[in-house]
C-alpha cells in the first residue's frame, strides 16, 4: 500500500501542468489469423499495461505510447515492419517488444541488436533463442518450449503410460524440444519416447503406418496448428483415433476448435475430425496467475487487472480465463511491465550519471541503452510480481534453474454433443519450483472416451509367435536319428573305401554327398531356433546366414556329386573305359564342385553387400490390445535373391537328370529295365514336391509351429530319402555278397543281369581268345610255349573286372 500512496503522490505531482515526454515502445506480433500463431487480445493488454505503468508513474517525467505492426507471422513483412516501425518516425522507437512465432523471433533478433534496440519477447520459446553471443539484445519473459517437458513427463507417469512417441516437423524449435522430452520421460523411469520427423511433402500415410507398426498409442505432437490438422485426419483415416489412441498437443493454437478451423486444407469432415481427436490434452504455460490476490508490479492486484482487462476484450465477467487469456495475453501485459521496469531502472542511471546520455537523446547509434539492460539482467535486477507470477531473467538462468521456473498448465478436451462443442476439463497445474501435479479438476475425475470408462493402454501389447516347443523336440528327434544314419553311411564309406564296389562308384564324391546331407541336417536345427532360445535382436543376423549358408552348401556338395558322378561316368563308357582315366575324372569333378561352391559364395556375398539382412517381424494379426507378429530377418529384394539362389539349384539338378537319361540311352535299350531309371525318377520327384512344399511354407502359412514343421519335415524327407536311394543298394551288395543278392532280386532283374553277365562274358571269352592269339605268337618267336599258369592269371583278372563292372551299374 505505501508503494501504491507513493505512486500515487507522483503521479500528482505531475498535475501541476508540466508536460511528460513520449517514449515511444514498437510492437510486432501477428494480430490475425495466419497457419501458425497469433494473439488476438496481445494488443488489449499491451495497451492495459502501457496505461498502468504511465498511472503508476514507473517512468517519473516520461509517458510510454505503443507503436503495433501487424507481423502476419512472416519473416520478410516482420523485418520490413521492424525498420517502418524505427525509421518512419520523428522520435525513435526506443525498445521493441514481439515476436510470437519463434521462426520469425530469430531473425529480428539478430537484426534489432544492429540497430542498438532492446528486443523484449513475450510468447517466443525457442531454445536456441538462448544464445546469447547470437541475440545480445534479446531478452524474454516466457520459459522455453522445454518448460513444459516436466508437467509432460509427470502427467505419463501418473497415468502410468511408460510407451509414447513423439512427431515433430522439421524444425530447430521442435526438435530441440523433443530431445529434452525424451530426457525428461527417462528421468522419470519410463520408456525414452521414440521419435518420428514428419516428410515435408505433407504426405503422412507412411508415418501413420509406421506409428500403427510400433503399437504405441500415446502420441505427442509437437507440431504447427495447420500441420497439425493434416497430421490427425491422415492417421485417423489409418486407424489411429479415439479412444484407443490419445494425442498429446501443445496448448497454443487458436481456441478450443482450433480442429475445425480451415477445414477446406484438410480431406476429414468436421465429424470425423471431431472424431479423430476427442480426448487429447493440450500442454501450455499457465495463461494467468492461480494467485489473483497477489499485488503486482503497478501496485494492482492481478485480480484487477484481469478484471479491467475483461472489460477492453469485451469479455463477460464469467468468461473462464483460460479461454479470455489465451495466446499468451497476460504474458503480453507482463512483457511491456518488464520493459517499464527496465526502462525505470535504466533512467534512474542515466540521471544519475554525467557520463551517459539521457534516454531523451537516445539514437540507434548510442549503445548505452543496451548496454544498461543488459546490467540489469546480470545482476537480476528487474524480478517481480505480475500477471503470470514472478517475472524473471530467463536469458540468463541456467538450465536447470530454467526446469524450476514457471508453471504447465494440463487441459483434457472431449468431444460434445458436436465436433464444435468440446468439453474441456482442467486437469491439473504442474509448477515446476515444486516439482509435481497441482490437481485442479484432477486425473480421476478425466471423462475418458474408452468404452468401460478407464484409462487407455499406452500401448499394444506384442505376442511373439515363437515356434512350438513340442515341434521344435519332435523334428529334433527326427533329426537325431537322420543324423545317425548320416553318420553311420560315412563311416561305412570310410570302411569299404578300397571294396570295388565302392572304389567304381567314387568313394570321395560319395562322403561328399553325405556331408551336404549333415550339413542340410544343421540348416534344418537352426531353422527351429528364435527368440525362445537366444535374443533375438543380438543373434538374429547370424542365424540366418547360417542357414542360408548350410543349404547351398549342403545342396550343393549333394546334387553337384551327384552331377559329377553321373557325368562321370557317361564320359568313361562313352570315351575314356579303355583309357583307365578315373584319377583324372575325379580331379575335374572335384574342380566342378568348387566351381558350384564358389559360385553360390558369390551369390550370397553379393546379396550380403548389396542388400544385406535386417531384424525385423512379420506382423501376422493386429488389434488395438495387441499384435502379433514373429521374428524375420527380411532385405529389400530378398525374394529375387532367394529365386536367384533356387533357379541356380534347379539348373543343377536338372542338368543332373539330363546327364543320367544320356547315360542310359548310351547303355542301350535293353537296359532300360535296369533299376537306375526308377531311382532317379523317385529323386527328382522327392526333390520337386519338397522344395515346391518348403516354398509354399515360407510364403503362404503365417503360423510359426505349422511352417516350421512343414518346411523342416520336407528338407529331412528329401535328404534322407536321397541318401537312401543312393546307398542302400550299395551297403546290401557290399554286406550280403552277390549271390545272396540275386536270390531276392525279382526275376526281371535277374533276367537282365544274367542277360548282360553273359554278353560281357562272351565279350571277355573273344578279347581273351585275342590275347591268347598274340601271346601264342609272341611265344613262337621266342622258341617257347605258352605257360598255362599265365593263361590261367589273365582270365581271372578279366572276369573280376566284369564282376566290379556289373554290381557298380545300380550306382545314381
Amino acid at each position: 500500500m505505501l508503494y501504491v500512496f507513493l505512486s500515487l503522490l507522483s503521479f500528482s505531482a505531475w498535475g501541476d501542468g508540466r508536460t511528460r515526454k513520449p517514449l515511444y515502445i514498437g510492437g510486432l506480433w501477428p494480430s490475425t489469423p495466419n497457419p501458425y500463431a497469433y494473439s488476438e487480445y496481445a494488443g488489449v493488454a499491451a495497451q492495459l499495461a502501457i496505461d498502468h505503468i504511465n498511472r503508476a508513474d514507473l517512468l517519473p517525467g516520461h509517458e510510454l505510447f505503443l507503436r503495433h505492426r501487424d507481423s502476419k507471422c512472416n519473416v520478410g513483412l516482420t523485418l520490413y515492419q521492424m525498420g517502418e516501425l524505427l525509421r518512419s518516425f520523428d522520435e525513435p522507437t526506443i525498445v521493441l517488444v514481439g515476436e510470437a512465432c519463434s521462426p520469425v523471433t530469430q531473425p529480428l533478433a539478430a537484426a534489432t541488436q544492429y540497430w542498438n534496440v532492446p528486443l523484449f519477447n513475450f510468447a517466443s520459446q525457442s531454445e536456441k533463442l538462448e544464445n546469447r553471443e547470437v541475440y545480445p539484445r534479446y531478452y524474454h519473459i516466457l520459459s522455453t518450449a522445454n518448460g513444459i517437458n516436466r508437467a509432460r513427463a509427470a502427467m505419463l507417469a501418473t497415468l502410468n503410460w511408460k510407451k509414447s512417441i513423439i512427431l515433430i516437423q522439421s524444425s530447430d524449435f521442435f526438435t530441440l524440444t523433443a530431445r529434452d522430452l525424451q530426457e525428461e520421460v527417462e528421468r522419470a523411469g519410463l520408456n525414452r519416447p521414440e521419435l518420428r520427423v514428419l516428410p515435408v511433402s505433407n504426405d503422412f500415410t507412411s508415418t501413420a503406418q509406421e506409428v500403427m507398426k510400433t503399437g504405441i498409442h500415446i502420441i505427442f505432437g509437437l507440431v504447427y496448428e495447420e500441420a497439425a490438422r493434416q497430421v490427425i485426419c491422415t492417421f485417423y483415416q489409418n486407424g489411429i483415433s479415439s479412444p484407443q489412441f490419445v494425442w498429446i498437443l501443445v496448448g497454443w493454437y487458436n481456441g478450443k476448435t482450433w480442429y475445425l478451423n480451415n477445414n477446406n486444407a484438410v480431406k476429414c469432415t468436421p465429424e470425423e475430425m471431431g472424431s479423430a481427436i476427442n480426448g487429447h490434452f493440450t500442454f501450455d504455460f499457465v495463461p494467468v496467475r492461480p494467485d489473483l490476490n497477489t499485488t503486482i508490479l503497478t501496485g494492482k492486484t492481478a485480480s484487477d487487472i484481469v478484471s479491467e482487462f475483461l472489460v477492453r476484450a469485451n469479455f463477460s465477467s464469467d468468461t473462464p480465463l483460460t479461454e479470455a487469456f489465451a495466446q499468451y495475453s497476460a504474458y503480453a501485459f507482463d512483457g511491456f511491465l518488464a520493459v517499464g521496469r527496465m526502462l525505470s531502472i535504466a533512467v534512474h542511471q542515466m540521471n544519475s550519471s554525467e557520463q551517459i546520455s539521457r534516454i531523451d537523446h537516445f539514437s540507434y547509434d548510442d549503445r548505452n541503452l543496451s548496454d544498461i539492460f543488459n546490467a540489469i539482467v546480470e545482476n537480476k535486477m528487474y524480478s517481480f510480481q505480475g500477471l503470470t507470477g514472478r517475472v524473471v531473467p530467463y536469458n540468463l538462468l541456467t538450465r536447470e534453474a530454467k526446469r524450476n521456473t514457471g508453471t504447465a498448465q494440463i487441459q483434457y478436451y472431449r468431444i460434445g454433443s458436436s465436433a464444435s462443442d468440446p468439453v474441456v476439463t482442467n486437469v491439473a497445474l504442474f509448477d515446476n519450483s515444486v516439482g509435481q501435479l497441482i490437481e485442479v479438476d484432477g486425473v480421476r475425475n478425466i471423462p475418458w472416451t474408452t468404452t468401460d470408462g478407464e484409462v487407455p493402454l499406452d500401448s499394444s501389447s506384442f505376442v511373439v509367435e515363437l515356434s512350438d516347443k513340442g515341434a521344435f523336440i519332435a523334428v529334433v528327434l527326427i533329426l537325431s536319428l537322420c543324423v545317425i544314419l548320416a553318420i553311420y553311411l560315412l563311416l561305412f564309406i570310410r570302411k569299404h573305401q578300397r571294396h570295388s564296389v565302392m572304389k567304381k562308384s567314387f568313394s570321395q564324391l560319395n562322403e561328399l554327398i553325405v556331408l551336404g546331407g549333415l550339413m542340410v541336417y544343421m540348416m534344418v536345427l537352426i531353422y527351429g531356433f528364435d527368440g525362445q532360445f537366444f535374443s533375438f535382436k543380438e543373434s538374429s543376423l547370424s542365424c540366418c546366414y547360417a542357414r542360408t549358408l548350410l543349404l547351398c552348401f549342403g545342396s550343393t556338395l549333394m546334387f553337384g556329386s551327384i552331377l559329377v558322378k553321373t557325368v562321370t561316368k557317361l564320359m568313361k563308357r562313352s570315351v575314356a573305359a579303355k583309357m583307365c582315366l578315373d584319377t583324372l575324372l575325379i580331379v575335374n569333378g572335384f574342380l566342378i564342385i568348387g566351381l558350384l561352391l564358389l559360385v553360390d559364395c558369390v551369390l550370397i556375398g553379393l546379396w550380403y553387400q548389396f542388400d544385406p539382412w535386417k531384424k525385423g517381424e512379420q506382423t501376422l494379426a493386429s488389434t488395438v490390445i495387441a499384435t502379433h507378429y514373429r521374428e524375420k530377418c527380411t532385405s529389400s529384394n530378398s525374394a529375387l535373391w532367394m529365386s536367384g539362389l533356387i533357379s541356380y539349384k534347379l539348373v543343377v539338378v536338372l542338368i543332373c537328370v539330363a546327364a543320367v537319361g544320356i547315360r542310359i540311352k548310351a547303355r542301350g535299350d535293353k537296359e532300360q529295365g535296369n533299376s537306375d531309371s526308377p531311382y532317379i525318377d523317385m529323386t527328382t520327384i522327392s526333390i520337386s514336391v519338397a522344395l515346391a512344399l518348403a516354398a509354399f511354407g515360407f510364403t503362404f502359412v503365417d503360423d510359426p509351429a505349422v511352417e516350421f514343421l512343414l518346411v523342416s519335415l520336407c528338407f529331412i524327407t528329401l535328404t534322407s530319402l536321397a541318401l537312401i536311394i543312393l546307398f542302400y543298394r550299395k551297403i546290401q551288395w557290399i554286406r550280403n555278397g552277390r549271390q545272396e543278392l540275386d536270390e531276392t532280386t525279382d526275376v526281371a532283374t535277374k533276367t537282365e543281369t544274367l542277360k548282360l553277365a553273359a554278353t560281357e562274358v562272351k565279350d571277355l571269352q573273344k578279347r581273351g581268345e585275342d590275347l591268347r592269339t598274340v601271346l601264342a605268337k609272341v611265344m613262337r618267336e621266342v622258341g617257347a610255349g605258352i605257360p598255362s599258369t599265365l593263361e590261367t592269371d589273365v582270365k581271372r583278372v578279366l572276369e573280376n573286372e566284369l564282376s566290379a563292372d556289373v554290381v557298380a551299374q545300380d550306382d545314381n
